[in-house]
């Protein structure tokens, strides 16, 4: 009975060990990246203007970036994979009615209907915009959704999955805008 919780205390041990080698290792491999970034830019004026031009001045997808660093070096935590969080709202999008509406397009829903998340992505606005009210921006690998006249607690930067709960709407009308690498795109594709 002892050798049981010995053995199964070495595989827990070992466990350990590897989760930290391979978080020990992503740190490693994104400090030498960002370094040879930094001494480039100082080295080489052209290669900051690329840069500059690329991800300042472009509709820089970070979404993008993040699904490429989970493909090829997993999760940023080495402990995520040991959380098991079971979804309590799970929900796909349920509307009424839709029409256009200035750049986008207006929903009618139930009164005070809740929100789900439409595609997994970061949240890269939260604010007031004219003529739309409280909005949410959340930017995915494929496309980025304004989430319009909702209550939200989600904070910027927060990562959301879909079907997941965003918010609440202010009444009984929501307003989506769906964009494409900074272009208008036609919700059909998206909803």
């Amino acid at each position: 009975m002892n050798i049981m919780y010995i053995d199964e205390y070495l595989k827990k041990r070992s466990n350990k060990k590897s989760s930290f080698k391979m978080f020990f290792t992503k740190l490693l491999v994104l400090s030498f990246i960002f370094l040879i970034t930094i001494i480039s830019i100082k080295k080489d004026d052209n290669i900051k203007e690329f840069l500059s031009d690329k991800v300042f001045s472009k509709n820089f997808s970070f979404s993008h970036i993040k699904g490429l660093y989970t493909k090829y070096l997993g999760s940023v935590l080495p402990f995520d994979s040991m959380i098991d969080i079971e979804p309590v709202f799970n929900e796909e999008l349920k509307y009424n009615d839709i029409n256009k509406y200035k750049d986008g397009y207006v929903l009618s829903v139930d009164d005070n209907y809740l929100v789900p998340v439409q595609y997994s992505g970061i949240i890269v606005f939260v604010g007031e915009k004219e003529d739309y009210g409280n909005t949410v921006i959340i930017e995915s690998e494929d496309v980025t959704i304004w989430y319009c006249n909702i209550n939200s607690d989600v904070k910027l930067y927060d990562e959301v999955t879909s079907g997941k709960y965003l918010g609440e709407v202010v009444g009984n009308k929501l307003y989506l805008v769906f964009q494409k690498e900074g272009d208008l795109v036609d919700y059909k594709n998206y909803i």
